[in-house]
């Protein structure tokens, strides 16, 4: 069995309270003794002033591994971000007693042939098609694979998502990859909401934020909205620092999830009531799930 906590997006910088939720995260580490943490990209600013932030991760003794998510890039080369969290390639992946954990950049986009790593927000542009994993790296995974042990895949972007510009563009040549048994979860971040699905019997959870729900989309729609709610910056708070605790073993997979609230404003105050946005569930919690192996053709929820 392997035993792990999952976060994400805890965007530090933005946090007014981030050493508290780094502090909260670690209490539920401490209580479920796992075998590593995982953070799931856009952890911090990857600079100086920030190695604190790695240092309290690493104070428990345990590893703790991490993807780039897009907000790292925003003001760092690939270089600086691979020092800051001293990575030797920005995809890699591990052996945790007999599963293969793997670790996925997915921060690229792509103009016509040409592929490369986002960076000061270059990818906004409007001809790039972004996110997309780049073609060394699908041929690395399929390396990966061929060994044919069990398997965890981490990534900042869904491999599911089909909303805009949200998940891999290019995730057939990825999926298509992933034998039955074999692949047995797949956890990503950047969409701050909650979401669990089942495809060719891989099972996909997409990690609710340890910070805020990101509406600024929504908001922006509307003019009464931006008017009344435009101090939030499209960030609707959560109370809690949100985690998940994952174990796994030769017959099944379990999600812990936890319950959250929201910290002032909810989506009802904004109307966006079924509290759906970018695909997933913004509903202010990490949703538990039991997934069994033998014949892993559902996911129960708990």
């Amino acid at each position: 069995m392997i035993k792990f906590l999952v976060f994400s997006d805890l965007h530090y910088d933005e946090a007014v309270d981030g050493d508290k939720r780094i502090e909260d995260i670690l209490q539920r580490a401490k209580s479920k003794e796992p075998d590593f943490i995982v953070s799931l990209g856009d952890l911090c600013n990857p600079v100086n002033e920030n190695k604190r932030v790695l240092e309290r991760f690493n104070s428990l003794g345990i590893p703790f591994y991490s993807v780039i998510g897009n907000h790292e890039t925003d003001e760092c080369n690939l270089s600086e971000i691979l020092e800051f969290f001293s990575m030797s390639r920005p995809y890699y992946s591990v052996i945790c007693k007999g599963y293969k954990l793997i670790f996925l950049n997915t921060c690229y986009m792509q103009n016509d042939e040409q592929q490369e790593m986002y960076y000061k927000n270059n990818y906004k542009n409007s001809s790039y098609v972004y996110p997309i994993v780049p073609k060394e790296e699908v041929q690395w995974l399929q390396e990966q694979l061929k060994a044919g042990m069990k398997s965890v895949i981490f990534s900042h972007h869904s491999l599911v998502n089909d909303s805009a510009k949200r998940g891999v563009n290019n995730r057939r040549d990825i999926l298509e990859l992933f034998a039955e048994n074999q692949v047995l979860l797949c956890m990503n971040g950047h969409d701050h909401g909650d979401n669990y699905s089942l495809v060719d019997k891989v099972s996909y959870f997409t990690v609710n934020s340890a910070n805020y729900a990101w509406v600024g989309g929504y908001i922006a729609r509307s003019k009464k909205l931006q008017e009344k709610y435009s101090y939030l910056h499209g960030m609707l708070q959560y109370k809690q620092a949100m985690s998940a605790y994952i174990e796994i073993d030769d017959s099944r997979v379990k999600i812990c999830g936890m319950e959250g609230a929201y910290l002032s404003v909810t989506p009802d105050d904004i109307e966006l009531y079924d509290y759906k946005w970018n695909g997933v569930s913004i509903k202010p919690w990490i949703s538990s799930h039991l997934i069994k192996l033998q014949n892993q053709n559902q996911g129960l929820q708990l």
